[in-house]
């Protein structure tokens, strides 16, 4: 893949802030033009062509304006067409009839599941996801991502209808299908996505590729693709690195949250601006604490 410096960028939803923070320190230090590859993972991926094509000021300033709306966007088409309530007189409904109130909490999940010759919320969403849809997430790339100034070499992870983790070389596909690629990779299952499919891509479906340790940080793809000098970004304060160990001719500086960005609500969906800002700040501190280890790898490469 390349000599020089590969950069990893997990997914982990609103955590990325901290990515940007990391990124902005690595620009500070003159680390940024010795990276030639960039695997990124969910919101690392749109961390990566954002970085990529308008930098570290530009994609900071992004951040402090997203809001909890732009990433769940409520799909009101959607929602004006879910289909009622099951109707327990209802003469096609098959599923268990409850006779009084507490059968009713205790069976309403089993009768809404069996009822399946009767559209109700509960198939609609299992089906299709929930309400939600990625509009907004979608305008943000149109607005702030050019894909023609995209020179280093970008590979984004999704996962296909059967689970299975896909690399994508960014770089050779029309923009259009970049953009799908990108939000695919960010595309959150029972959120974004049901069992009908993912995002489709030239016939396949995916969705978020961080389901797996492997997807989600994908320092074993760039390493196995011949990158040997690696700067691994974490959005998990305990950062599972075991899979590095078989790794031994490599030179992987993990960059590790010194501080819990928080679970998934109260980091992984909180764009609070305040949050956003104090991520950022952490993963530039968190880095330039890096920086004589980031020298060492940049002069083994030069």
């Amino acid at each position: 893949m390349s000599d020089r410096i590969g950069l990893v960028l997990s997914g982990g939803g609103a955590k990325g802030a901290y990515e940007i923070g990391v990124y902005k320190a690595l620009s500070a230090i003159g680390a940024t033009r010795f990276i030639d590859v960039i695997a990124g993972t969910s919101v690392g991926a749109l961390n990566a062509v954002l970085l990529e094509s308008r930098g570290a000021e530009y994609s900071e300033n992004v951040w402090h304006n997203l809001k909890f709306s732009d990433m769940f966007n409520i799909d009101v088409k959607r929602i004006s067409k879910s289909p009622l309530l099951v109707d327990y007189n209802d003469p096609d409904y098959i599923g268990i009839k409850p006779d009084n109130i507490l059968d009713n909490i205790i069976l309403r999940g089993k009768g809404l599941i069996s009822s399946m010759k009767k559209e109700n919320p509960l198939t609609d969403f299992i089906k299709h996801g929930l309400p939600i849809n990625q509009d907004k997430i979608s305008d943000i790339i149109d607005e702030n991502v050019d894909f023609n100034r995209i020179y280093r070499k970008i590979y984004v992870v999704c996962s296909d209808s059967y689970g299975d983790i896909k690399y994508f070389h960014l770089n050779r596909y029309r923009n259009e299908i970049k953009k799908k690629i990108i939000l695919a990779s960010s595309a959150l299952p029972v959120i974004y996505t049901g069992i009908a499919g993912g995002i489709e891509i030239n016939g396949e479906h995916y969705s978020d590729g961080g389901t797996t340790t492997q997807g989600n940080t994908p320092v074993p793809f760039v390493y196995d693709n011949g990158c040997r000098s690696i700067i691994a970004v974490h959005l998990k304060y305990d950062a599972d690195i075991t899979n590095q160990y078989r790794m031994k001719d490599a030179n992987i500086i993990n960059i590790i949250p010194s501080k819990d960005l928080g679970d998934f609500v109260s980091g992984t969906l909180n764009l609070n601006p305040l949050k956003v800002k104090s991520d950022i700040e952490l993963g530039y501190n968190d880095t330039i604490n890096k920086t004589s280890e980031i020298y060492a790898m940049i002069n083994k490469v030069k």
